[in-house]
């Protein structure tokens, strides 16, 4: 047990979900990059699930270094 009171398996398993949500923004952002050059700009639509994958997995980084 830490400080917080975490077991350090928490901590691994968060740092597991912020590479998860890391991998599936880039994701996102390379299928909107794709279907935008396929010519279906609707595909721009796919850059705000990304941001927030992004944000979630900075904010759950810090929460973990806190």
């Amino acid at each position: 047990m830490n400080m917080r009171g975490f077991a350090s398996d928490t901590h691994s398993h968060a740092r597991a979900k912020a590479r998860v949500r890391f991998g599936v923004g880039i994701w996102l952002l390379a299928l909107a990059a794709y279907m935008c050059y396929s010519g279906l700009w609707w595909g721009l639509l796919l850059v705000a699930p990304a941001t927030l994958h992004f944000y979630l997995g900075y904010r759950l980084q810090r929460s973990i270094q806190a």
